[in-house]
């Protein structure tokens, strides 16, 4: 009875440990997903490979990293590219232990010199997925999606050129991603019951072998 009782708080503990099936869909044309929130360049000015922007309706903070100095015009429409005039990779992301569950953006390569690129999205885990595309000369909107409780926590992308820009951002979904920014992952509810059973198991089985031992006394 021991070892079984053992075997199960062993498992529970196992199992909290374990991350959900992990699902992130990514779309090459626009209109698939609908994220809530416009990304706009109002932020801190660009400081180098780093730039700064700002949900429209949240408020949330949104860092962007280039390979090189970035600039954010602000005239037009918003948008985000090199300093030098063109742009060939570039990441983004929220504050630590964030997410989100949506995201469209539009690689812009009108004049460009880039053929493909390759987008990848990083959930709170850690898994990776990665998709190689072509890009026109114009509008190429990618967007992608989380699905069984997973946030992106980190989007990228590089090319094989350069393109003009990058606009149109869009987040939808923003939320605690249950990762300790520390490394420590929060269980599931389904995790902590089965957590909770095994330690109850063993309480009983404490409390049942102590009144044996006050009969046989």
């Amino acid at each position: 009875m021991k070892k079984l009782l053992l075997a199960v708080s062993s498992a529970a503990l196992a199992l909290a440990a374990v991350p959900a099936s992990a699902t992130i869909v990514i779309f090459s044309s626009p209109g698939e997903v609908q994220p809530a929130e416009n990304v706009q360049f109002q932020g801190p000015a660009p400081s180098g490979n780093n730039a700064f922007g700002v949900t429209n309706q949240t408020n949330t903070l949104v860092t962007f990293l280039g390979t090189e100095a970035l600039a954010t015009p602000s005239s037009g429409q918003a948008r985000i590219e090199g300093a030098d005039g063109g742009l060939d990779a570039l990441s983004f992301f929220l504050g630590a232990g964030s997410g989100f569950k949506e995201v469209e953006f539009n690689i812009f390569g009108t004049g460009a010199t880039a053929t493909q690129t390759t987008l990848n999205f990083t959930d709170q885990f850690g898994n990776l997925f990665s998709e190689t595309f072509n890009i026109t000369n114009g509008q190429n909107f990618f967007s992608a999606r989380a699905l069984d409780n997973q946030f992106i926590t980190n989007v990228s992308f590089t090319l094989n050129g350069d393109v003009q820009d990058v606009r149109q951002f869009r987040i939808g979904g923003i939320g605690d991603t249950g990762i300790d920014p520390g490394g420590g992952e929060v269980p599931e509810p389904a995790s902590w019951a089965m957590m909770m059973a095994g330690f109850g198991l063993v309480g009983a089985s404490m409390r049942r072998r102590k009144t044996l031992q006050t009969v046989a006394a």
